[in-house]
């Protein structure tokens, strides 16, 4: 089991309640929808297993240690075994595409002869290989999406956390998105994508996790809904 929550709930001080009782195991190598509509806890899920917030109450293992008891060093260690994609790309735009990639190796304090390879290695496998010296304003939504996923990649993670990956694409570049990170996950990398893309999700017959007012209201197979 790579994932386990235990009875996890996270209640903000101004008394909104954005997790309630989550109980959820996710093996190594699985890939995960997470729907619901707004407000509904994902975003909140993704923060807590990347240990941005912590629960008001249970627990939480990544590889069967708990993130909550781990010390303050420990948690820099713990993130980089977890790779993040943002709906809004979160580009450095004063910086190449080279650079935005490269720049996640450096601040782990990677050697610089270990960055070139990885990273034109990471921008072959996300199909943006003659990119390298463009900067993210000159690139499509699709490429610059193409560059987050890259700077996700880079430093190998167990898991990846892609929180509405494809909210700001038009259908086509979304399944094309989409089809990037099945491969990524084929390679056996655990995804965990948090989506309101319904028909997107519907065809991929993977496992689907829905949250209402921070409750499990259901898990199915992406097949099965309606």
């Amino acid at each position: 089991m790579l994932v386990q929550f235990y009875n996890v709930s996270k209640i903000y001080p101004n008394g909104v309640k954005a997790l309630d009782d989550v109980s959820i195991k996710i093996n190594r190598g699985e890939f995960v929808f997470l729907m619901g509509h707004s407000g509904a806890g994902k975003s909140t899920f993704t923060k807590l297993l990347n240990r941005e917030e912590i629960p008001s109450r249970g627990q939480i293992f990544i590889n069967s240690h708990s993130i909550i008891r781990m010390k303050k060093s420990q948690i820099p260690i713990m993130r980089r075994s977890i790779g993040m994609i943002f709906q809004d790309f979160k580009l450095l735009e004063n910086k190449t595409v080279f650079e935005n990639v490269a720049f996640a190796m450096e601040v782990i304090g990677a050697k610089t002869k270990e960055i070139r390879p990885r990273v034109l290695d990471v921008l072959s496998m996300v199909g943006l290989i003659g990119k390298e010296k463009s900067f993210p304003g000159q690139l499509s939504g699709g490429e610059q999406q193409r560059i987050g996923i890259a700077r996700a990649l880079i430093n190998r993670p167990v898991i990846l956390i892609a929180d509405e990956p494809t909210g700001n694409l038009d259908r086509e570049t979304s399944i094309g998105i989409m089809d990037l990170l099945y491969d990524i996950n084929r390679k056996g990398t655990t995804v965990i994508m948090a989506t309101h893309a319904l028909e997107l999700v519907k065809v991929s017959r993977k496992r689907v996790i829905v949250l209402e007012k921070g409750k499990i209201i259901s898990e199915t197979n992406a097949g099965d809904l309606r």
